[in-house]
């Protein structure tokens, strides 16, 4: 999958050595919230999408990182510091979110998608 083929819809543009913060809502099929109550959530950012190491990844194992803020409404908040993107290059890479939730089974809310790094004139490291 190239990177022309990535979802554009839930695209993330942030520049060189910004914090972020990333509001989740995981809802089903039919567009309803999700009760994630006891569910982890993980997000992964690559290089592309065929490469092994991430860059960096977030997960809900660290309430720093990423936080459920409305588990019955299926919410989430997700953490960037400035330190995650402050060494990144101004490119374009992948990510995706999945939620494993309490019974075991694990469902991609975001699947691949742009996250793109602009190129900031300070520079933080």
């Amino acid at each position: 999958m190239g990177a022309d083929t990535l979802a554009l819809a839930n695209q993330i543009n942030i520049y060189q050595g910004e914090s972020a913060t990333i509001t989740l809502k995981v809802k089903d099929n039919t567009g309803k919230a999700v009760d994630i109550t006891g569910a982890s959530v993980i997000m992964t950012v690559k290089t592309d999408i065929n490469t092994v190491i991430p860059l960096f990844q977030k997960s809900t194992d660290n309430i720093a990182q990423i936080a459920i803020t409305a588990p019955r409404e299926g919410k989430a908040e997700i953490y960037l510091s400035s330190s995650d993107t402050a060494t990144l290059n101004a490119i374009q890479y992948v990510y995706d979110i999945w939620v494993i939730l309490a019974t075991g089974k694990k469902h991609p809310v975001i699947k691949p998608s742009v996250f793109k790094v602009e190129q900031s004139v300070t520079k933080f490291v």
